[in-house]
């Protein structure tokens, strides 16, 4: 058995894994532990679903930046309001408004992606995904359709990639769209370091794709509920719908190692070294060494 290690307090299954950092974020809380020791608890009285971004000690979060050093969350003006009303390009009213369904930010903090759906009156798209700048102004509309809302988001260096019906990969600059014909939404977007190798997840199988040729370099079909990839590229850990983890090695695609663990996992983040588990009994995030 894995001598896995729980960490204090009780987290969510949105994590991350920087530094010296563990982030564990729910739709109204976030929980941080810094060397592996509890660090802060944050709740919001507002829905701010999506991964968390860090950034020296400003974490980005949804609608606003907590600072972890003096554990004050600053709620950014305007944004709230930009979402509801598409940045203004519709009039809003309770009941009859634009909520977020997911949030990415840059990993500068320049800029927020956000999945937006109308909830009320028919009429304005039901499904968009905004552009934000990092003070909450519209900058583009990247995608709006008659569709389910965007499940996944995920913003590098160079692009903005979004889980839409044909996967879309749009260019920072020029908002260009460059189409990925998969046919069925991704629910979860993550890149190696050097954004070389792009990792999509879909529930019946899990993709790895070469950027530099926009072509599929493997596929590991199955029920898949969520997958990471390791920053260097080489692993990747994977949980079914029962809740077992594996570890897939890129270099030798074929071969899926179980990974031991105290209960059914929920959510993984990894780095190089570590590997970082939400359970599905208890709230509970555990960690443990990846290899």
């Amino acid at each position: 058995m894995k001598n896995w290690k729980t960490l204090a307090g009780n987290g969510g299954n949105k994590l991350v894994l920087k530094n010296n950092y563990i982030i564990a974020a729910s739709l109204h809380q976030v929980t941080v532990w810094k060397e592996d020791k509890p660090l802060l608890q944050h709740h919001t009285d507002t829905q701010q679903p999506g991964f968390p971004t860090l950034i020296g000690d400003q974490l980005y979060w949804g609608t606003g930046v907590l600072d972890l050093a003096a554990n004050v969350r600053h709620e950014i003006p305007g944004m709230q309001e930009a979402i509801r009303t598409a940045g203004g390009q519709y009039r809003a009213s309770h009941g009859n408004e634009y909520t977020p369904s997911v949030f990415a930010w840059a990993p500068d903090g320049s800029v927020v992606a956000v999945s937006v759906q109308w909830i009320g009156n028919p009429g304005p798209p039901p499904a968009k995904v905004l552009l934000l700048d990092k003070e909450g102004r519209l900058l583009q509309t990247l995608w709006e359709e008659s569709n389910l809302p965007v499940a996944a988001l995920y913003i590098s260096d160079k692009w903005i990639l979004a889980g839409t019906p044909q996967f879309r990969v749009f260019d920072k600059e020029t908002f260009t769209a460059t189409i990925i014909p998969e046919q069925l939404p991704a629910v979860r977007i993550e890149m190696t370091a050097d954004e070389k190798q792009l990792l999509l997840l879909q529930h019946d199988h899990i993709g790895l794709w070469d950027t530099s040729t926009g072509k599929e370099m493997n596929r590991w079909k199955g029920n898949w509920n969520d997958a990471t990839i390791t920053p260097d590229g080489k692993y990747i850990v994977a949980v079914d719908f029962e809740g077992k983890p594996f570890l897939i090695s890129t270099t030798a695609p074929l071969e899926q190692q179980q990974i031991d663990a105290p209960g059914a996992i929920f959510s993984v983040a990894a780095d190089n070294e570590r590997l970082l588990a939400f359970f599905m009994h208890g709230a509970v995030v555990r960690i443990t060494t990846l290899l």
